[in-house]
């Protein structure tokens, strides 16, 4: 046996082949353990380009802000050509004892996409609704672009709420539920 040297001086080629072998030993419990069709394999090409379509896709939505509950763009309003958009911040509500309440708001842009200030909105709630529900206030000027107000229920059910910019209104739906019962322990 011819002495090599101290067993922790390795040479690259050495510790190239040790590498491989440990990957090989690797593979093959790999094998063993998830059997042929379950082994990872390495993406092929179309795999790749798929993948990174996917996700530059997914990147660029989240970026620009695209979701799948977006508020709809209203408009051009007929007097002066504005574009808005209604959005509940609580599209379905549990009631309480005393009612339920969420914010409701309109955001208002001119044709360039700019926000617009000093704009009258008005709220409303459905005519059936009115003994129930109620939005306070019921008109708001924008600032910055958006007027917010508060619309309190206390009844379950379905319930449209108007929002009208120059002449031109737009409507959004909330559910009044019951509140989930505790669980029978």
């Amino acid at each position: 046996m011819v002495w090599a040297g101290p067993p922790w001086r390795v040479s690259w080629g050495s510790a190239s082949r040790v590498y491989d072998d440990w990957q090989h030993k690797e593979h093959l419990r790999g094998q063993l353990t998830m059997g042929p069709c379950l082994r990872p394999r390495r993406p092929s090409s179309s795999d790749t380009g798929l993948r990174s379509l996917v996700l530059t896709a997914l990147c660029l939505g989240l970026a620009c802000g695209v979701t799948a509950c977006a508020p709809t763009l209203v408009g051009p309003t007929s007097t002066s050509g504005y574009f808005f958009s209604l959005q509940v911040a609580a599209p379905v509500l549990f009631l309480g004892r005393s009612g339920t309440a969420t914010e409701v708001r309109v955001r208002v842009q001119d044709a360039q996409r700019q926000p617009v200030e000093g704009i009258p909105v008005t709220f409303e709630v459905e005519p059936g609704w009115t003994p129930y529900a109620a939005v306070s206030p019921s008109q708001v000027a924008t600032r910055g672009g958006v007027a917010r107000t508060v619309c309190t229920v206390r009844l379950t059910g379905v319930l449209h709420v108007t929002a009208r910019v120059d002449n031109t209104t737009a409507q959004a739906t909330m559910t009044v539920q019951s509140p989930p019962s505790p669980s029978a322990q």
